[in-house]
């Protein structure tokens, strides 16, 4: 009977759980919608919180487990918590439900914990913080128009660099040295493009497999 009783006590151990959201810059949780819950789940059942008015989820008579804690907003979201619950002595040797809460990472292994956010006597209630980690965004916001983004255009980027030989050449060849410019217009009149007054009708007439075999006018006319 004794037993039975020290059992009975054991297994009527429950914990007292708040979870509360601070008031951040980026963040007031008196703005988050009604609709705000937390849920603890384990193997069993899970365990529903609604937002309350001091911006807190309270979950009364958590008995003695490992929780997922998890906060659904509509207009934000917040990073899930690994909640421990174990039965543990106090200084005074009483056998309380001792409350452990970390961060954890979705899809990891569930003994990956990371920073701890807190801990204490669950008896006599246990806060812990969570944080919120960003809005939620179900809109792509559309790009504006940017001059710059035409920079970015290889199309442009090519008539660009036309438009300053077709205008800039002119004036290049008036400031040319007199050698250098006499060289330069001894390669046009070798180049299988020039030479003729009428650009189109020498590229039209222009034969590309004589000028690959080596031939010119003068060594077909001889």
């Amino acid at each position: 009977t004794l037993l039975s009783l020290l059992s009975l006590s054991t297994t009527c151990l429950s914990a007292r759980l708040t979870l509360h959201i601070p008031t951040t810059p980026n963040l007031n949780p008196s703005t988050l919608p009604p609709t705000t819950h937390a849920i603890l789940q384990s193997s069993g059942t899970p365990q529903t919180a609604l937002l309350t008015r001091s911006n807190t989820f309270l979950f009364q008579n958590v008995t003695s487990g490992s929780y997922l804690a998890t906060i659904y907003s509509r207009d934000h979201h917040f990073e899930p918590l690994r909640i421990d619950v174990n039965v543990e002595k106090n200084e005074a040797g009483e056998k309380v439900e001792r409350v452990h809460a970390w961060q954890t990472f979705l899809g990891n292994e569930w003994g990956n914990k990371g920073e701890e956010r807190g801990s204490g006597d669950g008896s006599k209630g246990v806060v812990i913080e969570v944080k919120a980690v960003g809005g939620k965004q179900y809109f792509t916001e559309r790009g504006g128009f940017s001059p710059l983004s035409f920079l970015k255009n290889p199309m442009i980027l090519m008539a660009l660099f036309s438009m300053v030989l077709i205008f800039g050449m002119p004036y290049l060849m008036e400031n040319m040295d007199p050698e250098m410019k006499a060289e330069f217009e001894e390669m046009q009149k070798t180049s299988p493009l020039g030479g003729g007054a009428n650009p189109a009708q020498s590229i039209q007439n222009f034969d590309l497999a004589s000028w690959m075999a080596g031939k010119t006018d003068t060594g077909a006319a001889s």
